[in-house]
């Protein structure tokens, strides 16, 4: 990328983007999001998104714009119990993607935020995100995520 490249890709104005909630329709949209073209994983990603859609507890919100779906962020729901009795909700953030010709342009901090939003609009008390990479970290913890030590994991 030349340096005129990234200059006027700095200037550019955001896309203006609505967040939904995403389904069947935007199957196909999904896949190539998701699909990683250096692979021949089509199938998988097509499989996955097609679980996503189908299983009770998980929603996707998009990020979408007149170019399309910018960004997805797959959510599971999940009914915990609280130290001393009784249950609340959390929200897991599983996977929150954005179409790479779209980075750098706060979409995904925008669709956080919206995940945020439906988070408290459906009562949950926590909207957690695990992640491996430091990239991905940093960008939570910009968004105001803190490290829980609370969870305890077993490979299985």
């Amino acid at each position: 990328m030349s340096i005129v490249e990234a200059q006027d890709r700095r200037m550019a104005l955001p896309p203006s983007i609505r967040v939904r909630l995403a389904g069947p329709r935007d199957c196909e949209a999904l896949v190539a999001l998701l699909d990683d073209p250096a692979h021949a994983r089509e199938a998988h990603a097509r499989e996955q998104v097609l679980g996503w859609l189908e299983t009770p507890g998980i929603t996707l919100l998009v990020a979408q714009s007149e170019l399309g779906v910018l960004a997805v962020a797959v959510l599971l729901t999940r009914i915990m119990p609280k130290p001393g009795g009784g249950m609340h909700k959390v929200v897991e953030v599983d996977n929150l993607v954005v179409r790479p010709d779209q980075r750098g342009q706060r979409i995904g901090r925008r669709l956080l935020a919206a995940v945020v939003e439906w988070s408290r609009q459906r009562r949950a008390v926590q909207v957690e995100a695990v992640v491996g990479e430091e990239g991905a970290r940093r960008f939570y913890e910009s968004f105001g995520f803190a490290q829980s030590v609370d969870r305890l994991v077993l490979a299985a």
